[in-house]
């Protein structure tokens, strides 16, 4: 996987067109409340060109007092795809309500009419939520098996002391529930980040035979790394988990790991996957239940976000070619067809 510090990126000419002789057919970005929202749109070349622009948003966001963040990146976005994007619509879903998300992004991603030539699409991960990414990712997928898929994710600087708080519930993503067998015992497989209330609810709500608790290692950056261990002590205290470590700043690398994981619990135990760590780490969860259906992948869903003060600043931009289907990575993600 590519990472490029933020601002040497920019100064070498930023995000082009996956081709260079020719636009991109779609980028699709998420606004939200946080400052690098607009870093990979900041970033694009003054060369790169797409066809259509989609500006996703949870509708819950914009009725959060102080949600000017959100507002004024949402014009930014706009007004700044403009220049790039032959057409650009903004789309409103919503992180309470899944059939809403999935409704609006299918309808924005694959109108009627739509053909499965090979597109070429930039999608910017930075802050959709993990929901709607796994949703976006599996329309796309579905609908347009042969495109040229590309990654961007712009990582922050910091994180504040708080993430989230409070729980709507626990649910599977949909088009992921999973294939249960009643005479297997079940494993839940969290992959930790810093909302540690969330993953002892997950626990609560599976009532899983058995824990694997992912810390990320290596981050995105070094000191993410600590501070995803502390976090996870309240876990350590309250229930019995074993611990295991994956990479979860490159995704070939990471579904590498997850495949060899799922290899060893395969035939023996009902698998649940709760990703909860980076971006990168999402998409590899998703590479994951694509190529195995019985995977099934659930997420808690927060009472409450930290709006004012969940990132701070950008150091680094990630990007990479999402891997067609069935082509399974190794740990050092070199791809061997399965």
């Amino acid at each position: 996987m590519n990472k490029w510090d933020f601002e040497l990126f920019n100064t070498q000419g930023g995000l082009r067109s996956i081709k260079e002789d020719s636009p991109d057919d779609l980028f699709l970005v998420c606004a939200s409340y946080e400052s690098r929202t607009i870093a990979v749109t900041q970033s694009l070349s003054s060369t790169y060109r797409s066809r259509r622009g989609i500006i996703y948003i949870n509708r819950e966001l914009r009725d959060i007092p102080k949600s000017k963040n959100v507002e004024y990146n949402l014009n930014y976005l706009y007004e700044n795809l403009r220049r790039h994007c032959d057409a650009v619509a903004q789309v409103e879903g919503s992180w309470r309500d899944p059939k809403k998300q999935l409704t609006v992004l299918r309808d924005a991603l694959v109108p009627k009419g739509t053909n499965e030539k090979r597109w070429a699409v930039t999608l910017d991960t930075t802050t959709f939520n993990r929901e709607s990414l796994l949703t976006a990712l599996a329309l796309l997928r579905a609908h347009l098996p042969q495109s040229n898929i590309r990654i961007t994710y712009a990582s922050p600087s910091e994180y504040g002391d708080w993430l989230s708080r409070g729980f709507r519930g626990v649910r599977n993503v949909m088009s992921f529930a999973g294939i249960q067998q009643a005479s297997r015992p079940t494993l839940l497989v969290v992959l930790s980040g810093f909302e540690p209330e969330r993953t002892l609810k997950l626990i609560e709500e599976h009532e899983p035979n058995k824990v694997l608790l992912g810390i990320g290692d290596p981050p995105t950056k070094e000191p993410f790394l600590e501070k995803n261990v502390i976090e996870q002590k309240l876990v350590f205290a309250r229930q019995e988990v074993e611990t295991f470590k994956l990479p979860v700043n490159d995704i070939l690398d990471c579904w590498g790991y997850l495949e060899r994981l799922f290899d060893s619990y395969r035939n023996t135990h009902n698998i649940v996957i709760a990703p909860m760590s980076t971006k990168l780490s999402t998409i590899a969860v998703y590479l994951l239940a694509e190529n195995h259906p019985e995977i099934q992948i659930s997420c808690c869903v927060p009472g409450e976000y930290n709006t004012e003060d969940y990132t701070k600043g950008i150091d680094s931009i990630f990007i990479d070619d999402l891997p067609m289907a069935r082509q399974i990575p190794d740990r050092f993600g070199e791809k061997v067809q399965r």
